[in-house]
This record gives C-alpha cells, sequence and structure tokens, in this order.
C-alpha cells in the first residue's frame, strides 16, 4: 500500500507471518510488515512486527468508509501504539491523512523523541489502489483462526 503528497511518502507491504503457527489465536495472527517513509531525499525503512491480520483489515475498511464517505472515525489506532491514521479529508475528493510513527516505527531522519507526523494526500485512484493492494496483501496473509 502506497500513499503519497507533496510532503512525503508511506508505504506499508507484509512480509510474513511473525509465527509460522501457534497455539494462541494472538500471535498466529502477528504480521511483519516493512514500512517505507520518504521525505525529499531523505527514506527509512523499517521491518516490524507492529500489526495484525484484522488490523489490517481494520485499516481496509477504515479507507473505503473515507472514499465511500460513510463519517470514518477520525483516527485509527492499533495494538502497537506505533503507528496510526488521522483522518482531515473534506469529504469531496480531497484526501487528507496525517500518519503517526512513535518509537521503533520513526524515520531513521527523525531523532527527536515526540512522534513524527507524515502528511500524505493521496488522489482518489491513488486511495482506491492503496485499499486493492491491502485487499491483495489480506488474501496472501489471511487472519488464521
Amino acid at each position: 500500500m502506497k500513499l503519497s503528497g507533496p510532503q512525503g511518502e508511506f508505504e506499508l507491504n507484509v512480509i510474513d507471518y511473525e509465527y509460522s503457527d501457534s497455539a494462541q489465536f494472538l500471535k498466529r495472527n502477528w504480521l511483519i510488515v516493512s514500512m517505507v517513509t520518504s521525505k525529499g531525499d531523505q527514506h527509512s525503512t523499517r521491518t516490524l512486527t507492529l500489526l495484525s491480520t484484522w488490523e489490517l483489515e481494520m485499516l481496509r475498511d477504515w479507507m473505503q468508509s473515507v472514499v465511500d464517505k460513510a463519517d470514518p472515525a477520525p483516527r485509527l489506532t492499533f495494538i502497537e501504539p506505533t503507528l496510526s491514521f488521522s483522518n482531515f479529508s473534506d469529504n469531496k475528493e480531497h484526501y487528507l491523512f496525517r500518519i503517526g510513527l512513535t518509537n521503533e516505527a520513526k524515520p531513521t531522519w527523525h531523532q527527536d523523541s515526540r512522534p513524527y507526523w507524515l502528511p500524505v494526500t493521496p488522489n482518489r485512484d491513488e486511495l482506491i489502489l492503496a485499499i486493492r493492494d491491502l485487499a491483495s496483501q489480506l488474501d496472501k496473509f489471511p487472519v488464521r483462526e
């Protein structure tokens, strides 16, 4: 999934499940993800376990609700608070998200102890493509019962 704008880009890709198999439901569904954050000529790649399969579903559905103008929650957070998404879209055709990155998810160039907030302004086509990409990644890494 890729979201961009004039101030930077954010890309999130699932690499694998954290555990090949586990007796515990929660452990079976943790995902290893790669996050690429770009701002100007600065690029940072982080590989972390910070999302579960059902949280990836939540992200896909939340983004779809923005496209559908279905009054989504203004902020989406996860169990691991290192990643969050805030919606500042105008409910027309202009999309504005702020992606919050803290702790080990912060870009390597952000040395401040405070969270890093990356604004992205995808157009409708890019947002729909990002949603489809999330759906494709979920097909490869579905919720394991």
